[in-house]
């Protein structure tokens, strides 16, 4: 085959091999990023995401700045509305440019174009990848990545301007892009450009980036709001055993998961993260000769180093070390020369093979939960997820047993047990509706919509004086709910409260007009 098919030849098998399981539909937080998020459905919106981070999600508290990646969001909303198979078509283009880009690469290195494309076949088609492009919310992993290898590309072409825009472009997806210009740096240490005159400019694009974030991030959403989620020595101690996980499932993809099965660790000096973090630096020892390997090693634990310093709430997931295998690829091409033609097909069919068969398990929601539930027994989550998907097909037998055994690992998870009253509200025993209800509440006292089943249960056991005192409690945080407005004046209305039934029930109206098809006739 000419050589200049490669790059037709890379598309294609990268394409083969994801393409089957597309048109999986929306996953996990294309909830409240896309299915309910009314920003991203008008593009006259788009430059409000460059200066509004809530704009992210319909869920303010989940606020972040990834413009580009909302941009793409709004693209493919107005050409497609909320057809899946536009989102995730997307998403496999990012994962075949991000792919070809790594091919680029390679060839600057310089490798001879068999070895880079030896290299690239394992990036393009390795099964970490597949969360990348089946989940749509993980497109800002694989916009970052292809900016980020854009900007380290032309990099190496000399193509100064275009490198920082394209690293701008990479900041502009997810903050993790931060760490390029220590990947430059780290370059011209290992290849003898000693040089830092071309580095500069990077360090100054990165400090706007922060300044810009700061500025743009609401009080306490910084440094503050880090610390809550998990204090600094347990983020290291986690992350170190976070990155060893990480070379595991690259070297072994054998037990992705959406929900890994992966806990908390206190101390760095515990055993296992103590041992974990002298792995980690023994590969600093192991690759202080200048090398092409050296820099591999080196470029798959910077692309991951932002999680040692960012505490996140999933500790791990799949679609991390997507731009990290970019050193995998790169120590592939190295050693192509020593291995055999058919080792690289066998590890490229190998590699196949796991995707489509992970990808498979993308194509419902049900059966990623159901997996995710077998894979990690131990996580509240995964079980809360599955109950959930199980609940959405009306299996209120399933999903029960589901969240029930969520709470019974963690007994404070407060929306397992507003879903556990949602399914015996449903079921019409409202006595043990009221119970799961109080316990969610008891955990998370300002949830307006359970505030509001509380008091629809009242009223259905008929005792209105404490359905009233939930309605005007959840009005009293959140006044512009109209469904919150709507089941009070229904009951004002039955309690022969007129005047009062009609002010709410015309608040309703005001805030939904649809609200009006479902007024019930008076007592029913």
């Amino acid at each position: 085959m000419p050589e200049r098919a490669y790059p037709l030849l890379l598309v294609a098998l990268v394409t083969l091999t994801h393409a089957p399981a597309l048109d999986s539909g929306f996953h996990y937080d294309d909830r409240h990023s896309l299915l309910d998020n009314p920003h991203i459905r008008d593009l006259g919106q788009i430059p409000r995401f460059f200066y509004d981070p809530t704009a992210f999600s319909a869920d303010p508290a989940y606020a972040m700045y990834r413009p580009l990646v909302l941009t793409a969001h709004a693209v493919n909303f107005a050409l497609a509305g909320y057809a899946p198979l536009g989102y995730q078509l997307l998403n496999l283009a990012i994962h075949c440019l991000a792919t070809l880009a790594v091919y680029l690469l390679l060839l600057c290195w310089p490798l001879a174009p068999i070895a880079a494309l030896a290299g690239a076949l394992p990036f393009g088609l390795h099964p970490v990848q597949t969360e990348a492009v089946n989940y749509i919310s993980s497109r800002s992993e694989s916009l970052a990545a292809l900016f980020y290898l854009l900007s380290l590309y032309s990099y190496l072409r000399q193509q100064q301007t275009l490198s920082l825009l394209s690293f701008g472009a990479a900041l502009l997806c997810k903050a993790t892009a931060i760490t390029l210009p220590a990947a430059l740096v780290v370059h011209s240490w290992l290849f003898g450009d000693r040089s830092l005159k071309r580095l500069w400019a990077y360090g100054l694009v990165a400090l706007a980036y922060i300044a810009l974030y700061t500025g743009l991030s609401a009080p306490g959403a910084g440094i503050e709001r880090a610390a809550e989620v998990r204090p600094p020595l347990s983020q290291v101690a986690t992350q170190a055993k976070a990155l060893v996980h990480y070379v595991q499932l690259v070297a072994m993809p054998v037990d992705l998961n959406i929900q890994q099965q992966f806990f908390v660790s206190a101390s760095p000096l515990a055993p296992v993260p103590l041992l974990c973090l002298l792995a980690v630096g023994s590969l600093a020892v192991c690759a202080r000769r200048p090398s092409t390997s050296s820099y591999a090693l080196f470029f798959f634990v910077l692309a991951l180093a932002p999680t040692l310093f960012i505490p996140l709430h999933i500790l791990v997931n799949d679609h991390r070390p997507y731009l990290a295998l970019f050193g995998l690829a790169l120590a592939l091409g190295a050693a192509c020369q020593r291995l055999r033609s058919t080792h690289i097909v066998l590890l490229c069919l190998l590699l196949a093979s796991l995707s489509l068969q992970r990808g498979q398990i993308w194509r419902s929601e049900l059966g990623l939960w159901h997996d995710a539930a077998r894979r990690a027994p131990l996580m509240p989550e995964a079980h809360y997820n599955h109950g959930y998907a199980l609940h959405r097909v009306a299996d209120l037998d399933g999903a029960l047993a589901a969240y029930k055994r969520a709470i019974a690992l963690e007994p404070d998870y407060a929306r397992a047990h507003s879903n556990l009253g949602a399914i015996y509200q449903q079921r019409q025993q409202l006595y043990q509706a009221v119970g799961a209800y109080r316990a969610a509440l008891a955990r998370e006292p300002d949830a307006v919509e359970t505030l509001n089943n509380l008091g629809l249960c009242y009223a259905g056991l008929g005792q209105t004086d404490q359905a009233l005192e939930f309605y005007q409690r959840a009005l009293t945080l959140d006044a512009n709910q109209a469904e919150v407005w709507l089941n009070l004046g229904l009951l004002l209305r039955d309690r022969g409260e007129s005047q009062a039934a009609a002010q709410a029930l015309e608040r309703a109206l005001q805030l939904d007009p649809s609200i009006a098809e479902r007024f019930p006739a008076p007592g029913k």
